[in-house]
Formats: structure tokens, C-alpha cells, sequence
């Protein structure tokens, strides 16, 4: 190198230049050398105080590349996944989880690492039979996720369920136990309060019984006494017995009620189904109250629409006949002056029976209750008509019974309107019988041989006036026992009146023994019972007829006369065939 034209001067300004730059340059990087490794020393400070936090705290925590292999695992998450950290690092997460795949947690961490956004989750991990709450937060190397355990909290969440459905079932029973509670005591205060008013109506009931009772007693007690004077002329006589009389019939109605009342409360009542002629009903229910209403100077008068061809239907007549009854006295006890009719109607399947009057109609506040046990119109100590005030219980009863309605209503002018309708029910062909009727013998022509078996001393002295009609042959049995001995002896007895209640062997019984080996002799039952259907259960065991007591002597005269004469008609009939 030629250095004859070096200028050194420039040469050395040069030099010192570049040597005050390279020094510049020096220190600047030596300077940034030492922020370098302050920083990286700050950074790995910052590094190893997080990886203490990620250690130590209560969450497991993971870090996870985007090719889905993991870059940091606490302590925590490997506990829960039971196993090293050199297990993990760097390994595909769905490779060492392959049960993972396609569960909830697969598809939600795709999820975050495809839309790069937060999601929290929370879902139960089959696998491992445990709950697990997700926190995953995806950023541009992968995605981090915070995840904890939480099978106790969520057990704890599904107690407190059960519980809060265990409590909340047990607040509707409550609240139910509350309302039937409410319920009954409602009806426990209606309760009482138609307890009290029962009370009331029976009370008044008894008083009125006392009084019904006693009045009819008064007459007989006392004008049985007035007959024992002397001297009492034959007119006297007679309307001293008339008053008797009609005392004791007003006795018995009283008596029969009460009975009728027993029987329907027990449950004792029975229906008796057989063909009844509607048009016979009516005319026997006139027949006995025409006397009565023409004594009142009231108009009786028939209505009967049906239709001859529809007359005979099958029903309880003797129920039909007692509500009529029922019904028409009490028509005639409420009605001054004026008209009574009884009459039928025929409405598609039911047959409608009326009585309407020109009385005093009914209060409007009582018409619902005039059906009921022990009601009156007027209950009062001051009333103006006699009654029980069982009629129209005993009516309902029975028509309810006959499965049909009975109502009351008040005429437009003026009195009270009693219907009752009960199903048609056609008469089938097998009941009806060819009846010939009985030729009417004269009592005095039937000289009977029969025995009476009864216990009462005043009954049997009673029924022994009676059978006189039929001669002086009459047999006496004090209990069942004799009654049998008696015609096992006396095989040529015509008739037998038994007796139901008798000492050392009932009626019934007796009746089954003489059957064994008597089977023609006629026996006729008859009793004070009430409560049970006597009739029906002496035919059963072999009777042939039946009559209660009080015994009516026209009644058992003409039931004499009748059994007779069915006994002969059948002898002659059999000797015919």
C-alpha cells in the first residue's frame, strides 16, 4: 500500500471516531445486556413465583399447545390424574385420555381452541365417576384450563335438593293437613250445629210423642173407667166405646210409625215385589178415607189417566198404599174445608201418584225439610194438629226405596200438591195366575178343629172370643213344644195359630217340626215383632199365612176363611188330576 499521500490527520480523526462509536456501542450494548438479564432474571422470578402459585393452589391447572399436547401440569392435576409430570409434558392429551374423547370435555375444549373464546362448564365425568367444573381460556399457543373436582359440592347441591323436595313435599302435606284440617273443623261446626238442631227436634219430637201418646191413652184409660159406672144408658155405652176405639186406632197409627221409623233406620226394610192393579190402589185408599172426609164435609174425588191396558204393574203395593195413605191423611187433617183428589198420571218409564188439597199449603221456608225425621211445619207447643211428623219421613223413605221421588208443591190458589213417581215395571207373564174366586162359605158352616198357640194370657183369652165363630174344638199351646205334641197327637187339626215368640220353643221352630210330618194342616203365624219381615220368613219355614198384632178380628176372620178355602180348592184339584 502506497501511503506517500495518507493524510494522517484524517486518518486519526477517523480512528478516534470509530473508536468513540465502538465505544458508544459498547457501553449501549452492555447496557442492554444488562437489562437482558435483569429482565430474564425478573422473568424467571415471575416464572418461578407462578409455577409456585400454579403449584400451590387448590385448582388443577393445565397448559396445552394447539397441537394438544400438554406444556405445564401442577401438582394438583396430576394428583387427579394420578400420574408424573414427565407422564404428561409434551404428550397428546387425548392420547393418554382416550376415554375422553367424544365426551362433553372433548368436544367443549375443541370448541375453545376453535372460537378462541372463554367457556366455563361443568359436567360429570363418566369415566371417573366424578363432577368436574372447567374453566378453559384459549390464547395463540393453545389453551390454558383451570379445572377442580366438585363431585362433593354437587352430591351436597343433590341432598339439599332431596331435601328442599323432601321439605317441600312435606310443606303441601301441610299445607293439605291445614286445609283438611280447616275442612273438618267446618264440618265439625256444621256438625254440631245440626247436632244442636237435631237435639232441638228431638226434644220437641219426644214432647209431641209424649203428648200423641197420651192423648189417645187418656181416652182409653178414661173412658174405659167411665164405662164401669152404672147406670149408663146404651147410647152412652156406644159413644163411650166409640171414643175407644178411635183412641186406640190413633194409638196404633202412632205405634206403627215409630215401628216404621225403627225398621227404615236399622236397615230392615225389604221390598215385596208382585203385579198391583194402580186402579185398585186408588179405590182402596178412597174407600177408606171417604167416611172421613165426608165427616169433614170435604169433596173426595178420584183422577186415574191410566190407561186400562197399563194398569197392572209390578211393585211393593203395601209401600205404594202406606204413602198414599200417608199422604191423604195428612190432606184431611190440614184441610178444613173444601176438595181432596187422589190421582196417577203415566210419564214415559214412571207412573206419577198426587194428592192435592185446598188446605193451608206449606210454609215456603219448610218445604225442603218436611221430608226429614222429626220435622214439623209446626213444632210449637201451641200447634193446632195433632201428628208424630214421621209420615212424610216414612214416605220418603219408601218411595227412595221403590228407587223413585216424592216433592211437595203449593197449589196456585190455594191448599198443597204431594207427588210421587216410581218406575213402570211390566208384570211378566209367569206371575200371572189364574185366580178362581173362593166361594164364600158361611163362618157358621165351618166348624173347625184348631190350635192356638200362645204364651200371653190376655192375647190368647182375646183370640179364643174370636175363633168361637168356628166352633168349640180349640186347642191350647203355651209354648212351641206343646204346639208340636199337640198335633202330632191330633192329626185331624184343621188349622194352627202359631205364635213367633214363645218359651222353650219359638214359633218358627215349631213350625219346621210339624212340617216333618204334617204337611197339609194350615198354619197361621202371627206376632208383635216388628223388626224383621215376619211374613215372609213364616212362609219360608212352612207357614201358610200371616197377621200381626194388634189382631184386627174382621182381618183374621176373613184370613181364616180365605186359607180355607185355597186348602180346599187345592184338595179338590189335586183329586182332580
Amino acid at each position: 500500500m502506497d501511503y506517500t499521500n495518507l493524510n494522517t490527520t484524517k486518518v486519526a480523526t477517523d480512528f478516534y471516531k470509530l473508536q468513540q462509536d465502538y465505544k458508544a456501542l459498547k457501553d449501549r450494548f452492555d447496557t442492554i445486556a444488562d437489562q437482558y438479564q435483569t429482565n430474564k432474571n425478573q422473568i424467571n422470578h415471575i416464572n418461578e413465583k407462578l409455577t409456585v402459585s400454579l403449584e400451590n393452589m387448590s385448582d388443577a391447572f393445565v397448559a396445552i399447545d394447539n397441537d394438544w399436547k400438554y406444556t405445564f401440569v401442577n401438582q394438583k392435576a396430576c394428583q387427579m390424574f394420578e400420574k408424573q409430570p414427565e407422564d404428561l409434558i409434551g404428550k397428546n392429551a387425548w392420547v393418554i385420555f382416550p376415554e375422553a374423547v367424544g365426551k362433553p370435555f372433548h368436544k367443549v375444549y375443541y370448541k375453545a381452541m376453535r372460537t378462541k373464546k372463554e367457556i366455563i362448564f361443568e359436567d360429570y365425568f363418566v369415566p371417573w365417576h366424578r363432577w368436574f367444573e372447567n374453566r378453559i381460556i384459549p390464547s395463540k399457543e393453545g389453551i390454558v384450563v383451570f379445572f377442580q373436582d366438585i363431585t362433593e359440592r354437587k352430591l351436597a347441591e343433590q341432598k339439599s335438593k332431596d331435601l328442599n323436595a323432601k321439605l317441600e313435599t312435606r310443606n303441601r302435606e301441610l299445607y293439605e293437613s291445614i286445609i283438611q284440617i280447616q275442612k273438618i273443623n267446618t264440618e265439625l261446626i256444621h256438625a254440631k250445629e245440626k247436632a244442636e238442631e237435631g237435639d232441638r227436634l228431638k226434644s220437641a219430637f219426644l214432647a209431641n210423642m209424649s203428648h200423641e201418646i197420651r192423648t189417645p191413652m187418656n181416652g182409653i184409660l178414661g173412658f174405659t173407667a167411665l164405662l164401669k159406672e152404672p147406670k149408663l144408658s146404651g147410647d152412652e155405652q156406644r159413644e163411650y166405646i166409640r171414643v175407644i176405639e178411635k183412641s186406640g186406632d190413633r194409638m196404633l197409627n202412632i205405634i206403627n210409625d215409630i215401628v216404621s221409623v225403627s225398621k227404615i233406620e236399622s236397615g230392615q226394610v225389604s221390598l215385596s215385589y208382585k203385579e198391583t192393579s194402580i186402579k185398585d190402589q186408588i179405590e182402596s185408599i178412597y174407600i177408606i178415607f171417604k167416611n172421613e172426609a165426608t165427616q169433614k164435609n170435604i169433596q173426595l174425588k178420584i183422577n186415574n189417566s191410566i190407561a186400562e191396558n197399563e194398569n197392572l204393574i209390578r211393585t211393593d203395593q203395601e209401600k205404594v198404599r202406606i204413602v198414599l195413605s200417608h199422604l191423604l191423611s195428612n190432606a184431611l187433617k190440614f184441610t178444613a174445608s173444601g176438595s181432596i183428589e187422589i190421582g196417577c198420571f203415566k210419564n214415559l218409564n214412571t207412573i206419577t201418584f198426587y194428592v192435592k188439597d185446598s188446605g193451608i199449603g206449606i210454609n215456603p221456608s219448610k218445604k225442603d225439610v218436611i221430608f226429614e225425621r222429626f220435622i214439623q211445619e209446626d213444632d210449637s207447643l201451641n200447634r193446632r194438629y195433632e201428628g208424630a211428623g214421621l209420615g212424610l219421613y216414612i214416605s220418603k223413605s219408601y218411595v227412595d226405596l221403590l228407587g223413585g221421588k216424592i216433592w211437595a208443591e203449593n197449589n196456585s190458589d190455594s191448599g198443597a200438591a204431594f207427588y210421587f213417581k216410581i218406575p213402570i215395571i211390566k208384570p211378566h207373564e209367569i206371575d200371572k195366575e189364574f185366580q178362581t174366586p173362593l166361594p164364600q162359605i158361611p163362618y157358621v158352616t165351618q166348624q173347625l178343629k184348631i190350635l192356638v198357640a200362645e204364651d200371653d194370657s190376655i192375647s190368647l183369652k182375646f183370640i179364643s172370643k174370636i175363633l168361637k165363630i168356628f166352633g168349640e174344638n180349640l186347642l191350647i199351646a203355651r209354648n212351641g213344644f206343646e204346639a208340636v205334641n199337640l198335633c202330632k197327637n191330633n192329626p185331624d187339626i184343621d188349622i194352627v195359630l202359631m205364635d213367633i215368640q214363645m218359651p222353650v220353643m219359638n214359633g218358627y221352630e215349631a213350625i219346621k217340626k210339624i212340617r216333618e210330618f204334617n204337611q197339609d194342616v194350615i198354619i197361621i203365624t202371627q206376632s208383635a215383632f216388628v223388626f224383621t219381615d215376619e211374613a215372609e220368613k213364616a212362609i219360608e219355614v212352612g207357614g201358610n199365612g200371616y197377621v200381626s198384632k194388634p189382631i184386627d178380628k174382621k182381618q183374621l176372620i176373613d184370613h181364616i176363611n180365605e186359607q180355607i178355602m185355597t186348602s180346599r180348592v187345592k184338595s179338590l184339584a189335586k183329586s182332580l188330576s
